[in-house]
């Protein structure tokens, strides 16, 4: 279906409404999305950031960083764009909640060679820490020995969601130094913008998305770094690390993996124990790779199940028994057939967040209801159309609406994305 055609049939929407039904919601939540920490941010403790206590809108880096700092509750809502200029440290912080107001982006635009000059956000000695429906925005990948879009060092109870990570020039998200008690949800890896060569490093092409763990020698990750990814997506661009484990036992469920001409996908690294189960591979390289190849350095598990594009196995070297997640928490996967649909349709940056309300959760259909208004229909006024696309419920791109929900993805080009559910009789 082309745009517009699109358009002329929300057109026909606004003039007739009284003869036809819809359900629309320019900001969905996902039938499935728990809308709450899940899997290890869980276990032994909870994340509850600042109960949506003390709220404050940041439009600053300074007003940002100075509204994370201590450890009382705070809710801080990020409007517009933030422009970092460097990686900007937040130490000894607890009890936070960060969400982007819809558009928000944290940004660092430079491309440079200077190491210094690299990165956006970095926790250390953090605790309680929530990050949801931000846009993380670098200038691309980059072999210098960077900094990331955003990291946690020797932190504690972290649950990030819904956000989207996009060209970082070390890794777009990474973790190490004894972080603990993660959960990711509902985020979106991807890089739009080609990779530098020429970098210290060597590399031609260092999009990998997120390390878990920076060193087979750093004792501080043993028995750390448990952490659950849940319906995330990495997306066009991703080449490695999605995410290359060593030390932590880590459950990744539900998520899609869609960027071809990818190296691997999940890195089995040293002394990791890794539980896949219930994701999409579609049309990548190597599911799965073991790096723990070094002398001394061999130890790794991973189980490989009811995945889509991947085959069912258990393969490990060392002696440790299996890790599985279901032997330590709760958690109820979606069935692997509806993954591509929903992830696709909801991961990143695309909550309905209002200050001092933080998270509105819009049914995404509301059964056979005359609409009484269109305002959702509406275009992103503030950026061009990129591309629209329409799927059925379970995911499968269809070229013109059908009879029943359809679901309809809009792209636009300062890379946020509307998603609608229409209600064709």
């Amino acid at each position: 279906m082309n745009l517009l055609s699109l358009r002329t049939f929300m057109a026909g929407v606004c003039v007739s409404l009284a003869s036809q039904a819809f359900s629309l919601s320019a900001a969905t939540l996902s039938a499935y999305d728990k809308n709450a920490p899940v899997g290890w941010a869980t276990v032994g403790g909870t994340v509850t950031g600042s109960n949506n206590k003390n709220s404050v809108v940041v439009t600053t880096k300074a007003d940002l960083l100075a509204a994370l700092s201590g450890t009382g509750q705070k809710t801080i809502y990020v409007k517009g764009t933030i422009t970092f200029s460097g990686m900007e440290t937040v130490k000894d912080a607890a009890n936070k909640t960060v969400y982007g107001l819809p558009g928000a982006v944290l940004s660092n635009p430079i491309h440079s060679a200077v190491v210094s000059q690299s990165g956006i956000l970095s926790f250390s000695r953090c605790r309680n820490i929530i990050l949801r429906n931000l846009t993380f925005k670098s200038a691309g990948a980059y072999d210098i020995d960077g900094n990331d879009n955003l990291q946690f060092q020797n932190s504690d109870y972290i649950w990030v969601d819904h956000c989207d990570f996009q060209d970082g020039v070390d890794g777009n998200f990474d973790c190490n130094n004894g972080t603990d008690h993660i959960a990711v949800t509902w985020c979106r890896f991807r890089y739009l913008i080609k990779p530098y060569a020429g970098g210290s490093g060597g590399s031609a092409d260092h999009r990998n998305c997120c390390l878990w763990g920076g060193s087979d020698n750093n004792a501080k990750d043993r028995g750390h770094l448990r952490t659950t990814f849940a319906n995330c997506w990495w997306d066009q661009g991703c080449h490695e690390r999605m995410p290359r484990v060593r030390f932590g036992q880590v459950h990744i469920v539900n998520c899609l993996f869609s960027c071809k001409g990818n190296n691997y996908c999940i890195g089995a690294a040293y002394a990791s124990n890794i539980y896949a189960e219930k994701n999409v591979f579609s049309g990548v390289s190597n599911p799965w790779k073991c790096y723990a190849v070094k002398k001394g350095r061999t130890d790794y598990n991973i189980t490989m199940t009811g995945n889509i594009g991947a085959a069912n196995e258990q393969k490990r070297s060392g002696s440790a028994a299996f890790f599985n997640p279901y032997g330590v928490y709760s958690y109820s996967a979606m069935d692997v057939a509806k993954v591509q649909g929903e992830v696709s349709a909801h991961a990143g940056a695309t909550l309905n967040v209002t200050v001092g309300s933080g998270v509105n959760k819009v049914s995404a259909f509301a059964g056979d209801k005359e609409a009484t208004s269109v305002a959702a229909v509406g275009e992103n006024v503030e950026a061009e159309v990129v591309a629209t696309t329409v799927y059925t419920l379970s995911g499968t791109e269809i070229p013109a609406f059908q009879k029943g929900v359809n679901v309809v993805r809009t792209r636009y080009s300062d890379g946020s994305v509307k998603v609608k559910k229409v209600l064709v009789k």
